[in-house]
């Protein structure tokens, strides 16, 4: 199924169209907003905004009093679009860093879209980039574990430009997959804390992420194979550092001293901070009284000598863009790749052994 044209890109694939064909040449004049309007039945916004498209791709240049005139038969730029799930957040500037590190000696140009952790804000971009004609994509996907990801939307991309998923596993046959061993990784924190010999244990993850996900799943799956362990699940659907996470720990850190876990997983290091702030408001100590494993490995987890898995932020990205420029190189006809880099797990002062 394609993705449906707006009338902003029928406009843009006219005046493609009549260049291709040497209807328009460089010097040209196209057609007045008023005639463009009024040959598409649309408002002159609409073809205003697709002149703006194409004037930023390098096609046209519009002179004031004059009209709008063909610049280039040719764009001096393939533009690439990097979608990410939020661009405040730790990891993600990384990962943009590092596709940009390997797209900047290529003749691809970088548009990076914030999709602010909303499913309705990265289907705006994502069609807003398609109308734009981009070359390709590398998307994180947001609430990726959820009905509310963007998964047709996504098929329909990839289908008529390569793409790249990033950090999830949508399982979209058409695009290259690039993920981590996050079931491995939560199989290994339960492993770890199994070896100190904790009988309690909890895991605080992001349900509507696919990444959390799977690592709670791999630290369940092994928790549950101990039948003398007790296992408490936490998931949460907010951001990591809202309240609403910040009360989900407080409440499991406030049972009872022998129901309290001495150990937790958190699905990423923001979790992983929240746990030490509720600790510290109710006297508990990292790692005396609770042993700490987090993913990521951010800055602030260095500091806190948190146990974590490290994320390879910018080779990720470093990854995603060269994956990206091969199947462009091939036309997105070559066979898509997934890949699953391994995280190494990096141990801190937040573990201990349980006497």
């Amino acid at each position: 199924m394609a993705v449906k044209k707006t009338k902003q890109s029928i406009i843009k694939d006219y005046i493609l169209d009549q260049l291709k064909s040497g209807d328009l040449k460089k010097g040209d004049r196209i057609l007045s907003e008023n005639k463009l309007a009024e040959f598409f039945s649309v408002s002159r916004q609409t073809v205003r905004k697709a002149i703006y498209d194409l004037e930023k791709e390098g096609y046209l240049v519009t002179r004031r009093g004059s009209g709008t005139y063909v610049k280039s038969m040719k764009k001096d730029k393939e533009n690439i679009g990097i979608l990410t799930q939020s661009l405040t957040d730790y990891i993600f500037p990384f990962i943009v860093m590092g596709a940009e590190e390997i797209l900047k000696n290529t003749k691809c140009k970088s548009f990076i879209g914030n999709a602010k952790n909303d499913p309705v804000v990265e289907r705006e971009t994502l069609e807003r980039w398609m109308d734009l004609g981009l070359k390709g994509m590398i998307v994180d996907p947001v609430v990726s574990a959820t009905k509310q990801a963007n998964v047709t939307l996504l098929k329909e991309i990839s289908e008529q430009i390569p793409t790249v998923i990033i950090n999830s596993d949508l399982n979209i046959q058409h695009a290259g997959t690039l993920v981590l061993n996050d079931y491995d990784c939560g199989s290994f924190a339960a492993k770890t804390f199994i070896k100190l010999g904790h009988k309690r244990v909890a895991v605080i993850y992001k349900a509507v992420h696919k990444a959390a996900n799977e690592r709670a799943n791999g630290f369940i799956d092994t928790i549950k194979e101990h039948k003398q362990i007790l296992l408490y699940e936490l998931p949460f659907h907010g951001q990591e550092t809202s309240d609403e996470v910040f009360n989900l720990i407080m409440s499991l850190l406030s049972l009872p001293k022998n129901n309290i876990p001495t150990a937790i997983f958190c699905s990423n290091d923001l979790v992983a901070m929240q746990v030490i702030m509720a600790s510290k408001k109710l006297n508990l100590d990292i790692p005396d009284d609770i042993s700490l494993i987090g993913f990521d490995d951010a800055d602030f987890a260095q500091a806190l000598e948190i146990s974590t898995f490290r994320h390879p932020k910018q080779q990720f990205g470093e990854k995603a863009a060269q994956m990206l420029l091969k199947m462009i190189e091939e036309n997105n006809n070559g066979k898509p790749e997934k890949i699953v880099e391994k995280a190494e797990f990096i141990e801190r002062k937040s573990l201990i052994q349980k006497k």
